[in-house]
């Protein structure tokens, strides 16, 4: 998870037989190694910048949380940007979403429970 001003760094994901639309920090699933290393791979393939001050958030439905920093600016002075995962070989949008697209307006953020630990 990483922060700017209010806002977190999230990916969309549209489930495309319902229909619905949901939010989630970028990440990976962990191999053998550390969840630490895990997302700053994922954030060096799929970004190209580096993480630093990475620290546990919390685990959520299987899924651990980190957050922490990017190193880079441009991130920070985008609204959003299109990324490619080599991994999957997909497209994916990456925007800031206010805490308040969430708790007032009626986003999903996933995991569930993320959002109450904000």
């Amino acid at each position: 998870m990483v922060r700017r001003d209010g806002e977190l760094l999230v990916e969309e994901r549209v489930d495309q037989t319902a229909g619905e639309r949901a939010f989630r920090p970028l990440g990976r699933r962990v191999g053998d190694g550390s969840a630490e290393s895990a997302v700053a791979e994922e954030f060096a393939s799929v970004l190209g910048v580096d993480l630093h001050g990475v620290s546990p958030l919390g685990a959520f439905d299987s899924m651990r949380v980190l957050e922490g920093s990017i190193e880079a600016a441009w991130p920070y002075a985008e609204s959003g940007f299109t990324v490619y995962d080599p991994e999957t070989e997909e497209r994916r949008r990456v925007c800031w979403l206010h805490v308040d697209d969430f708790r007032k307006y009626g986003e999903t953020l996933e995991p569930e429970g993320l959002l109450e630990t904000l």
